[in-house]
């Protein structure tokens, strides 16, 4: 299971800037705005997103459903299990027992699901930080996560699926996925960059740069014309599936 990111990717702004004014939790009459802020994945808006999106949704089950010998008999961990949609698939594919971690309020729904679906018995939410949280385990045969991020490392759960990776998973067991593709190429967009990067420098007359450091920093998700491209692309390849050391000596990390 591979996944590639590119500079011609589509998205609207909600898609950026997910609503989180109705979060389905019975903790929401207490929760402030603050807590929305962090606890934005716990709104259903954002679950639907990736769901419907059958391409990134059906390459997780089929990796599963396709290596169900891999499977059987296997403790599994879902890092960042929202719905637990993956956790049930791993479930179908014969996991001994999933154990699913979800920061978020979104899996007091996810419990529901999973009683409703009767895999209650196999499958195991605990709310919290995967850095806080402590397993009836001591070790799990099989890692799944659903980590990218816009750019694919933008705002992910990498560091989070690393820290998991290095605390649970036994030598010799597997991550889904453990590697990804990226393709980067530079574009000529002159108008675009003035209008989002420059137009800080003077803001009804003040100066607003930085913001404008901070702007630069973060990527945008749009439509590129063709004609704006100015290079060939360029592929890294990036690998985290492996319990040894970063080969760059800077300790236990993505390596590529």
């Amino acid at each position: 299971l591979s996944a590639a990111s590119s500079t011609n990717t589509v998205a609207s702004p909600s898609q950026q800037a997910p609503r989180v004014d109705n979060l389905p939790s019975a903790e929401s009459a207490e929760m402030t705005s603050r807590d929305y802020y962090f606890d934005s994945y716990a709104h259903f808006g954002i679950h639907e997103e990736m769901l419907k999106d059958e391409v990134r949704t059906l390459t997780y089950r089929n990796s599963m459903y396709h290596n169900k010998h891999v499977f059987k008999d296997k403790i599994v961990l879902d890092v960042g299990s929202g719905t637990g949609i993956l956790s049930m698939f791993a479930a179908k594919a014969g996991a001994k027992h999933v154990y699913g971690i979800e920061c978020s309020s979104i899996s007091e729904y996810s419990e529901k699901i999973i009683k409703s679906n009767h895999l209650d018995s196999v499958i195991t939410i605990f709310k919290g930080k995967v850095e806080e949280v402590e397993l009836p385990v001591e070790k799990v045969d099989i890692i799944i996560s659903e980590w990218m991020g816009y750019c694919l490392f933008y705002e992910s759960m990498l560091n989070t699926v690393i820290f998991a990776r290095d605390k649970w998973l036994k030598p010799g067991g597997l991550m889904f996925p453990d590697r990804a593709s990226l393709y980067v190429l530079a574009i000529e967009d002159r108008q675009f960059k003035d209008f989002k990067i420059h137009w800080w420098e003077n803001v009804y007359g003040f100066d607003m740069t930085c913001i404008r450091n901070v702007a630069m920093k973060e990527p945008l998700v749009d439509v590129v014309d063709p004609k704006q491209v100015v290079t060939n692309s360029c592929l890294v390849k990036v690998t985290w599936g492996c319990l040894c050391p970063c080969p760059c000596g800077a300790g236990s990390g993505p390596c590529p």
